[in-house]
C-alpha cells in the first residue's frame, strides 16, 4: 500500500475538479486529483463540448455522419487541455482511480491511501433513466450515448 500526504485531495476531474486543481497548485498547495473514469468529465465527453459541436454542425446543415465526426474532432481538440499529462505538468498528482473515504482524513484509491488536510468532492452527475414500463425493451439514448 502506498501512502501520500497532501494539502488537498480532489475527487473528480470534471470542470469543477480541474479548475480547483489548477488554481490550488498555482497557489502553492500540494494537490492530488482522483478520476476513475474520463478526464474532463461530463462537459468534455458528453455534455458542453459535444452538444455545442453538434449545434455548430447543425447550423451548417451537416448530415449526421459528418456531424458526428465534427463532434469527435471538437473533443479531440480540447481533450489535451484536460489531460493527465497537462495536470501533472502543472504539479498535480493524478491518480486514475475512484476514491473511497476510509476515515475523515483519508481516501483510498486502488492501492494508494491519500491523507489530506482538505477534500473536494467534484464527482458530477450521471444520466437518469426514468422507470417507464417497457423502456428497457426499446432503444434510447442518454447524454452519455448519443454522441457515440
Amino acid at each position: 500500500m502506498k501512502n501520500i500526504k497532501t494539502d488537498i485531495c480532489i475527487i473528480g476531474a470534471g470542470s469543477g475538479g480541474l479548475s480547483i486543481a489548477s488554481g490550488a497548485v498555482q497557489m502553492g498547495a500540494k494537490v492530488v486529483l482522483l478520476e476513475g473514469h474520463k478526464m474532463g468529465g461530463d462537459c468534455l465527453n458528453y455534455g458542453c463540448i459535444p452538444s455545442k459541436a453538434l449545434l455548430a454542425a447543425a447550423k451548417t446543415k451537416m448530415a449526421f455522419g459528418p456531424a458526428k465526426d465534427h463532434v469527435a474532432i471538437a473533443i479531440e481538440t480540447i481533450a489535451p487541455h484536460d489531460s493527465v499529462e497537462r495536470f501533472e505538468g502543472l504539479g498535480v498528482k493524478v491518480i486514475s482511480q475512484f476514491g473511497t473515504f476510509i476515515s475523515p482524513t483519508q481516501v483510498q484509491a486502488g492501492d494508494t491511501i491519500i491523507t489530506a488536510r482538505r477534500f473536494v468532492i467534484a464527482t458530477g452527475s450521471a444520466p437518469f433513466v426514468p422507470p417507464i414500463t417497457g423502456l428497457e425493451n426499446l432503444p434510447y439514448d442518454t447524454n452519455e450515448t448519443i454522441f457515440q
